[in-house]
């Protein structure tokens, strides 16, 4: 609940509690920095060459999708849209003012869903789950997949809360 969230302490935690931890934080983080804006805000590009609020968000939950649900289990929360993903989108293919872009309500919506399939993961994953070598080049272990994302997430949030890259 925005606003009332309670921190955990991660007293002599294991990797499993820390990591739920750290998700648990750079969700409700990413929650409580856009949960009250206006869509106006949200797709306004307030300076020249950088991108807006909505497209980082995005961009942050397309980030959580890939490491938190994918690479988890081999299966994302929501449909992959390229135009977030800034590694394989082309320049002339991220989002520019005047384009369509969620609403804040939809994209806190998307991240109730990515966030309920991202914990679930986590709570059916063991200590060795999350310590083990995995098929994939990068990121080595399920553990590093989760610690990316999470900083990921709180790097952005940490940019005036989350409005500009």
């Amino acid at each position: 609940m925005i606003g009332q969230h309670q921190c955990q302490c991660a007293h002599d935690t294991d990797l499993k509690r820390a990591i739920y931890i750290g998700l648990d934080e750079a969700f409700t983080a990413l929650e409580e920095a856009c949960y009250d804006l206006t869509d106006a805000q949200a797709w306004a590009f307030p300076l020249a060459g950088r991108n807006n609020i909505a497209w980082i968000v995005m961009q942050t939950l397309l980030n959580f999708d890939i490491y938190a649900n994918r690479a988890q289990v081999g299966q994302a929360t929501l449909p992959y849209e390229r135009r977030w993903d800034l590694w394989n989108c082309a320049p002339e293919e991220r989002p520019k003012p005047g384009d369509a872009f969620p609403t804040v309500p939809e994209m806190l919506m998307r991240l109730g869903h990515i966030r309920e399939a991202a914990m679930a993961n986590l709570d059916s994953a063991t200590e060795d789950d999350l310590r083990g070598r995995r098929a994939r080049q990068s990121p080595d272990t399920a553990a590093d997949a989760y610690m990316r994302t999470i900083h990921h997430a709180l790097a952005h949030i940490g940019k005036s809360g989350c409005c500009v890259e």
